[in-house]
């Protein structure tokens, strides 16, 4: 549960970082907009996180350096660090059969380490997926190219390293919420194509995506780069100056930063989406969705319309997995990932 002190500017949260990697950051309004997003953000976490629980037969492997920051302990260590989730039984019958999900936590560009969405990670590995959750770091340290070189580096260490878990790296799946479907969309998009993955500065993975599965996402960057008529749906990002996109804009065809450019790269595996009624980024998932099938893209949406009286909302999935609907949402992700991956079979020739 988070935990505020006396003076109301120091927070301290186990699942996101409040001033902990705002030293350096210059202006007061940015440092301010920042604060008061994770300070919201987390008290509605609080709140949700009495209901948090690892599910039985699910083992975690948790804070497994990617990157050699040569100082434990630091923001940037703890950014760069992943959590595998594995079924027990999996890692009992040994082989390499299980599917792999990378899983990219949300907030909004600017809140949030990998703990944040242990709960849901570890319910998707009960439903049969090795779950890989990355970390990366936030703005406004950082930018959103900093965030995906981050992700990158993370792909490269599953390369190497997948051989040590009971995993089929050749069945990958990106999921992604929110903010982290933004940057999964374009992370499966630089896994399928190394002249995007060159545009912007990066090595070729060697490893791509079966499929992706966004919750809420969010994916027109374009009308959160500076914007001149009116707010945006992220306004503390208007508040940070709006330049998070600014290096990253640089390096692709403008296009690209709207939905519509990225479905037309064809880029993308299938894609699964799911969202709400009463999710505030429900039309952007329809029209992503629209965006995907006029260019011939495989996808399936799902959005769910609650009882009357009852709400759930943005992201509802993922903080409150004990929900029938966020139970049906586990339930259509597993037959999403596995009637796309071929039985894994040894041959007696």
């Amino acid at each position: 549960m988070a935990l505020e002190n006396n003076n109301h500017h120091m927070q301290v949260c186990p699942w996101a970082p409040i001033d902990e990697d705002l030293d350096g950051i210059g202006g007061d309004v940015r440092k301010v907009a920042i604060r008061t997003r994770r300070h919201f953000a987390s008290g509605v976490d609080s709140i949700r996180s009495k209901e948090w629980a690892d599910p039985d037969g699910v083992d975690v492997f948790a804070d497994v350096p990617y990157m050699d920051d040569g100082g434990a302990g630091s923001a940037a260590a703890k950014a760069h660090a992943l959590d595998v989730y594995l079924p027990h039984e999996a890692r009992l019958r040994g082989g390499h059969a299980l599917p792999v999900v990378i899983e990219i936590h949300g907030g909004g560009f600017v809140y949030g380490y990998k703990d944040l969405n242990r709960n849901f990670g570890t319910h998707l590995a009960a439903e049969g997926f090795a779950v890989f959750s990355l970390g990366y770091r936030l703005a406004p340290a950082v930018d959103f190219l900093d965030q995906l070189d981050d992700l990158i580096h993370a792909v490269h260490w599953l390369r190497r390293y997948a051989i040590n878990y009971p995993v089929d790296s050749s069945s990958i799946f990106i999921v992604g919420d929110s903010a982290g479907a933004t940057l999964g969309a374009y992370l499966a998009a630089i896994m399928s194509d190394e002249s995007l993955a060159a545009m912007l500065g990066f090595e070729p993975t060697e490893l791509t995506a079966k499929g992706a599965m966004f919750i809420s996402g969010l994916f027109d960057v374009k009308p959160l780069m500076h914007p001149t008529s009116g707010p945006s749906v992220l306004p503390y990002l208007d508040e940070m100056g709006g330049a998070l996109f600014d290096s990253f804009a640089a390096r692709v065809p403008a296009r690209m930063l709207t939905m519509e450019g990225l479905a037309e790269t064809g880029a993308l595996p299938p894609v699964l989406l799911t969202t709400s009624s009463d999710d505030f980024l429900e039309s952007e998932n329809l029209f992503f969705a629209g965006c995907l099938r006029r260019n011939g893209r495989s996808c399936e949406i799902r959005d769910f319309v609650p009882q009357k009286g009852l709400t759930l909302g943005h992201v509802f999935p993922v903080g409150q997995v004990c929900l029938p609907e966020s139970k049906a949402v586990f339930k259509g992700m597993r037959a999403f990932a596995y009637d796309r991956i071929v039985p894994h079979c040894i041959s007696t020739n």
